[in-house]
């Protein structure tokens, strides 16, 4: 039998909203731009789009209400539901933007936007690479450079920019020579491509992403330009990466007259085909885009983390990409742990303030890498000519945290974007004002001692009490709360917390877990409840009920329920699990029997019935992954879906017990499974810590 993927379709007058809201942002390069037309007369707003001169009005991008629905066969497809529609060469770009945005199979219109690099040129002489030498970075010790860190090539960091000067290459349509920089001619690359090419119509140079700037050789020199050639740990090259031994995958995007929005996209879409594990966006602009936003967010839920820079207006709010959510947004401080007067701050509309800074500067700049001669001045003299040069700027800032990211990936391996989030949370240097540093200064040292889920886990019993295993921090439990009667039924972490959720719709907050409310508060609510699910970055939740129905709270937003599936489409079952995709966009609702049903952005990998002669169980737990899923059953049963990966069940183990399963938790490359009596088995990495095996009560779940 079919499993229905169930999407929840937002209606114009959300997208009506939206516009107003964003018709007052404007900026430097981009003035009264909004992420999203109503349909009908635009004219106003067109002719205020097209005066502005940061647009390549030679295209626009499309976001389509239906996959299927193509208008236009004049575009460059970037996935199912985003195209690159170019402009017919005999119609005006007010015109081709009013056609577009009124055109029934369309959902959202953006003009391709010309994004600017995040760079300051300066060439002030100081000391270099101070940023390496303090207490934050692995990379050196008292003795000098340790060649000894510097990550796995397992891990592959695309730098979406100007171009990486890796290589000698002649450009023949222009006949320009472009050099390798020596500190760079040591990288591991990986899949190279040129987006902004291939968005050109210029073939010849498609898989060839050259620097035409500068600003791309000096971003990925930051992550991992290479030393230490000798055995007294000199600097032969002048200059060291942080994550020297990551692979690279460089992909152009922009050159000197900027970056369209539509070669980002494509560049974006080429990362998740050719699996990097971090995108680094050192770009910035102030407008949103929902194609750029899309496009982002299938790179999220594929199990990228996605790295951006906060932009350099000195604002209290961040730019895009950076502002969408999930998204590493990173600002830059200056040697005395101060923001910078240049570097934005503060929380973006959709972001929530995923922020933190790291070492810059400006009148004092920390960051020293190679790049063309010349580049510190606003122009390169040579493409050939390179020297070590002084630059400030968040392009600079964000890829100390994507090579961060790279060496903790390297020590504990692939993390998805909530993952890094908590690690980031954990680990950065508190500098008092959340709203100026986020999480505050990366501490990359602090970061490679933080390990999420593989060394720690909780039992959540029927009794309301929480146990602790490893390292696992107990924050509180039921028993000195006065509950009345109503029963534990779930438990959900969040980072430095969790929340407990009582039969009758009561929430319990612990640790760090905020309260948004409970289903106290909503007059009329009806159906038992039977799970509470906590946003990602723990700004809301989702309680869900045994009939199907989902309350929102906070910042959770609504995408559905069983009550909008037609009930002829509705398979029997009662719903018992509500789990929310690595991006907070969307949900899943797993019934007893093992339908899977999915909303907002939530991916179909299959459910029990996609299994041919699937034998009838009861699902006990259900746990997603970056790109996949797993179902447990009350045998002790585990099947895996999408990239989730097997590494055994109940019946690998021999003798095995009678007694059912009841909880299952998900690690970095294992996982746990806990029984009904308390016992808790390990299945690929997980390692065991204990368990309450004869305690003689029942648990309810098992968390990290």
């Amino acid at each position: 039998m079919n499993m229905l993927n169930i999407k929840n379709i937002l209606t114009i007058s959300v997208y009506t909203f939206v516009l107003f809201c964003f018709l007052a942002i404007s900026s430097v390069f981009e003035t009264n731009i909004v992420k999203a037309y109503t349909l009908g007369s635009t004219n106003k707003k067109v002719l205020s789009l097209i005066a502005n001169k940061k647009i390549d009005q030679q295209s626009a991008i499309v976001v389509y209400k239906n996959p299927k629905s193509k208008i236009s066969n004049s575009q460059i497809n970037v996935n199912s539901n985003v195209s690159i529609v170019r402009k017919p060469a005999n119609e005006n770009y007010s015109s081709f933007l009013k056609n577009l945005i009124n055109n029934k199979k369309v959902k959202s219109v953006s003009p391709n936007y010309v994004r600017s690099f995040s760079s300051l040129p300066n060439n002030v002489d100081i000391n270099s690479q101070k940023n390496l030498f303090i207490d934050n970075a692995p990379v050196v010790n008292n003795s000098g450079f340790n060649s000894s860190l510097g990550g796995s090539s397992n891990i592959t960091i695309a730098v979406l920019d100007s171009g990486v000067a890796y290589q000698n290459f002649t450009n023949t349509l222009t006949n320009t020579t472009y050099g390798e920089a020596p500190s760079l001619s040591f990288l591991h690359i990986v899949d190279p491509y040129n987006a902004l090419a291939v968005y050109n119509n210029q073939s010849v140079n498609e898989y060839s992403p050259y620097d035409g700037v500068g600003h791309g050789t000096y971003v990925t020199g930051v992550i991992a330009s290479a030393t230490n050639q000798d055995s007294s740990g000199s600097t032969l090259l002048g200059t060291a990466g942080i994550s020297f031994n990551a692979s690279i995958m460089p992909i152009k995007i922009g050159n000197s007259n900027g970056i369209p929005l539509s070669a980002e996209i494509l560049g974006i879409q080429w990362a998740i085909a050719h699996k990097a594990n971090i995108i680094n966006l050192s770009i910035e602009g102030t407008t949103p885009s929902s194609a750029e936003e899309s496009v982002i967010e299938d790179a999220i839920n594929s199990g990228i983390v996605v790295v951006a820079s906060s932009g350099n207006e000195g604002n209290s709010s961040i730019d895009y990409p950076a502002g969408y959510p999930n998204v590493i947004a990173v600002g830059a401080s200056n040697s005395q742990n101060q923001l910078t007067s240049y570097s934005n701050y503060g929380c973006s509309t959709y972001n929530n303030c995923v922020t933190l800074v790291a070492p810059v500067g400006y009148s004092n700049p920390l960051v020293y890498q190679q790049t063309y001669t010349g580049y510190n001045t606003g122009k390169a003299s040579s493409f050939t000519s390179f020297s070590n040069e002084y630059l400030a700027g968040t392009s600079f800032s964000a890829p100390q945290v994507s090579a961060a990211i790279a060496l903790y990936e390297s020590k504990y391996g692939l993390q998805n974007a909530n993952n890094i989030i908590q690690v980031i949370k954990q680990s950065s240097t508190n500098l008092s004002n959340m709203t100026k540093f986020g999480y505050g200064l990366l501490n990359i040292n602090a970061m490679l001692n933080v390990s999420l889920t593989n060394n720690r886990y909780q039992i959540f019993g029927n009794n309301g009490n929480i146990y602790s295993f490893g390292n696992a921090q107990n924050y509180g439990n039921l028993s000195s709360i006065e509950v009345g009667n109503s029963p534990p039924i779930s438990i959900a972490p969040v980072p430095g917390g969790y929340y407990i959720l009582t039969q009758n719709g009561g929430v319990y907050t612990f640790g760090d877990a905020q309260f948004f409310g409970s289903m106290f508060n909503i007059p009329g609510s009806s159906g038992t409840p039977v799970t509470i699910a906590p946003l990602p970055n723990d700004s809301g939740y989702y309680i869900l009920t045994q009939n199907g129905a989902v309350y929102t709270f906070g910042n959770a937003k609504f995408f559905g329920s069983m009550y909008n599936i037609p009930p002829s489409a509705i398979i029997n079952g009662i719903a018992i699990n509500l789990s929310i995709t690595p991006s907070g966009n969307g949900y899943y609702i797993v019934t007893q029997n093992g339908a899977i049903y999915t909303f907002g952005n939530a991916q179909f990998f299959g459910s029990m019935y996609n299994i041919q002669n699937a034998p009838s169980r009861t699902i006990v737990s259900f746990a997603v992954t970056s790109g996949g899923y797993y179902i447990l059953t009350e045998d002790g049963a585990v099947y895996t879906f999408g990239n989730a990966q097997f590494f055994g069940s109940m019946y690998n183990i021999p003798n095995q017990p009678s007694y059912l399963a009841g909880g299952f938790l998900a690690t970095n490359n294992g996982y746990y499974i806990l029984t009904q009596n308390g016992a808790v088995y390990t299945f690929g990495s997980a390692q065991f810590f204990g368990s309450l095996y004869g305690n003689g009560f029942v648990p309810l779940g098992i968390i990290s």
